[in-house]
């Protein structure tokens, strides 16, 4: 054996006498000593207390809110025909039948009372909601139970649904009063994989409230108005979770963020929430009349008689008619009448209005702007459930 071959063995022979396999009595670890013992104790009371440090107003408002966060799953079928169509088998047999293909989605939602009701966004559940075909919906709580839902409506307009699950001791959600405060902490919590991952606890994120009151013009693709903004990121599968504030109240609903171009398609601290006050109104009206009503405001616009009086696109919207004992004629509106404003924002056109009000419901106190003789007057309209005709 070389001297190279000699100093490999007494190396290795050393490492199994430190501790890979070895058994000798020598490097045995002692028996505490009683001057250990303290040591010990110091340690696991520091860790302790340190553990206890740990557990902020952000950790306790995660430990309040989580349980009531809900994972949904759901399994929808839509009919959908042949991109290949053969016109010679068609003049003998016809059109061939669709097919029917299964879609899965996931997301999450919030129980808001103990009856079962579970909020979601509308486009979680968007294929089971619109489709004539039977659909599966299902509900995983953290603490593992889960259960088949029941769709009892949707406001595609606010991206909000609602579910009914039959269970007993329901984690409920704690439901902020009033509009969060910009700067304050806010936490996204989302459940979207605990089916997949047979994992059903939720997931946190952090940030702040960046602001409130977002709203959105007709002409940026998104309908949405009077949404809080949060940098916390609020990933794909959230949809439908909570925005939490630190005492572990529901502020909002998360809903959609706008993400960066080509590699950057996730949170890039731009998420968005349904104030929890008009979701929960959304809530009421589907429980209670299986629908979200529609409403009449009274008021009819001709496009043709404005442009006779030189009106211009910008200018305003002209009223034209307003209905007896409508609502508009209720708050004092009258013919010839133009809406400048609408909500706090200035419209240029119908289109706008419609986009503006389409986001309102019965029963909601609507703020115009109107120009009448040179005078802009600030005038509230209460929207009323438009009748059905005989």
């Amino acid at each position: 054996m070389t001297r190279t071959a000699t100093f490999l063995s007494i190396a290795v022979s050393l490492l199994a006498g430190i501790g890979i396999g070895a058994t000798a009595k020598s490097v045995a670890s002692p028996e505490p000593t009683e001057s250990v013992q303290p040591r010990r104790l110091a340690v696991a009371e520091a860790d302790g207390l340190a553990t206890h440090q740990r557990e902020s107003a952000l950790v306790r408002a995660t430990q309040a809110a989580s349980p009531s966060v809900v994972g949904i799953a759901v399994t929808s079928k839509e009919l959908v025909r042949s991109r290949y169509r053969d016109p010679f088998f068609e003049l003998f047999y016809g059109e061939p039948p669709p097919q029917v293909r299964q879609a899965q989605s996931w997301g999450s939602g919030v129980v808001v009372d103990s009856k079962g009701h579970v909020i979601t966004n509308y486009h979680v559940v968007e294929g089971a909601l619109e489709s004539d075909l039977p659909a599966e919906v299902q509900v995983t709580l953290p603490d593992g139970r889960s259960f088949a839902a029941k769709l009892l409506g949707g406001d595609k307009d606010n991206d909000l649904a609602v579910l009914k699950i039959d269970a007993k001791d329901l984690p409920v959600a704690a439901i902020a009063a009033g509009q969060p405060t910009i700067g304050e902490w806010a936490l996204a919590i989302g459940n979207p994989y605990g089916y997949l991952i047979d994992d059903p606890r939720p997931t946190v994120t952090v940030g702040v409230v960046s602001a409130v009151d977002r709203s959105f013009t007709p002409r940026s693709g998104v309908a949405l108005r009077h949404v809080i903004q949060t940098d916390a990121a609020i990933n794909p599968g959230n949809s439908g979770g909570a925005l939490v504030n630190s005492i572990g109240e529901v502020i909002g609903i998360n809903t959609f963020i706008f993400t960066g171009g080509g590699q950057s398609q996730g949170s890039i601290g731009l998420g968005f929430a349904i104030p929890i006050q008009r979701a929960m109104r959304i809530v009421d009206e589907i429980v209670e009349f299986g629908r979200v009503r529609d409403f009449t405001t009274g008021l009819a616009t001709d496009p043709s008689a404005a442009a006779a009086l030189g009106l211009r696109r910008g200018d305003g919207v002209l009223v034209s008619e307003v209905e007896r004992g409508s609502p508009g004629d209720k708050s004092g509106i009258q013919p010839g009448d133009i809406i400048i404003g609408l909500d706090g924002k200035k419209v240029s056109d119908l289109e706008e209005v419609r986009s503006i009000l389409r986001l309102f419901r019965v029963g909601d106190s609507v703020p115009l702007r109107i120009k009448r003789a040179q005078k802009e007057l600030d005038i509230k309209l209460v929207l009323e459930e438009q009748k059905k005709r005989r």
